[in-house]
Parts: C-alpha cells; sequence; structure tokens
C-alpha cells in the first residue's frame, strides 16, 4: 500500500518536471528567435533547473501554476458569470445591451439610433471635413 502511494508521487514529480519543460520551452520561444541560441538556452537550463535545483523549482512552479488557475477562475467567475446580476437581471440571462454598457439608454429612453443612408452619408461627410479628408 506504501509502494503505491510512493509511485503515485513518483509520477506526479514527472509529470510536473514535463509541463515545467514545456512552460520553459514556450517561455524561450517567446523571447527568442527559433534559432540554436533558444535551443541551446532551453537545453542548459532544463538540465540546470531540473537535475540540480528541482526542489526549489519544483515548488515554485506548482505554486505559480495553481495561483494562476486560481487568479484564473476568479476572473471567470468575476466577468462572465455574475454579468447578468449586475444589471439586475437573473443569473445566465445574456449579456446587456451594449448601448446600456456605454450610458446612452437605448430604446428605455425612446431614441432612436437608426439613421437613414442619406443621414449616414451627411455625417460622413461632416466627420471627414472636421477631421480634414482625403487631400486631392
Amino acid at each position: 500500500m506504501n509502494s503505491i502511494i510512493l509511485n503515485f508521487f513518483n509520477d506526479l514529480d514527472f509529470i510536473i518536471k514535463i509541463a515545467f519543460i514545456v512552460f520553459l520551452v514556450i517561455f524561450v520561444k517567446q523571447r527568442i528567435t527559433k534559432n540554436w541560441l533558444a535551443i541551446t538556452l532551453i537545453v542548459v537550463a532544463s538540465v540546470i533547473l531540473i537535475f540540480f535545483y528541482w526542489p526549489l523549482i519544483g515548488s515554485a512552479y506548482v505554486v505559480y501554476v495553481l495561483i494562476t488557475i486560481g487568479i484564473g477562475s476568479v476572473l471567470v467567475d468575476t466577468f462572465f458569470v455574475t454579468m447578468g446580476e449586475a444589471h439586475g437581471g437573473q443569473q445566465g440571462q445574456g449579456a446587456p445591451d451594449p448601448r446600456q454598457m456605454l450610458g446612452q439608454g437605448g430604446e428605455e429612453q425612446g431614441q432612436s439610433y437608426d439613421m437613414s443612408p442619406e443621414e449616414q452619408w451627411k455625417a460622413r461627410q461632416a466627420a471627414m471635413k472636421t477631421i480634414g479628408g482625403r487631400k486631392r
């Protein structure tokens, strides 16, 4: 029974080492172009960090992953799950109207934002005159 638990922790340690190597590869390739310097740095850093400093690096990496996952779930809960509750609706009701989020009111205030094509053309021409438009 005792060897089963120890083998489980050894396997878990091996999986964490593989995840750390993948993390290291992604980290280096995002910051250094894909050339011989990046490959050399990945190999050297992997050997040094895993074989010599693994007790320190492994525990710090596990804490980093747990914090990252925890913060990610808090952000998802805050911004996506509770969005309907913030506007007085029930949870899962869906996102509010974007005009309400921008404070423009929309249909609730009796304003209409639909413009005819002629009005749109005139508004664009007026905006182009104030900006400067094309130089001909």
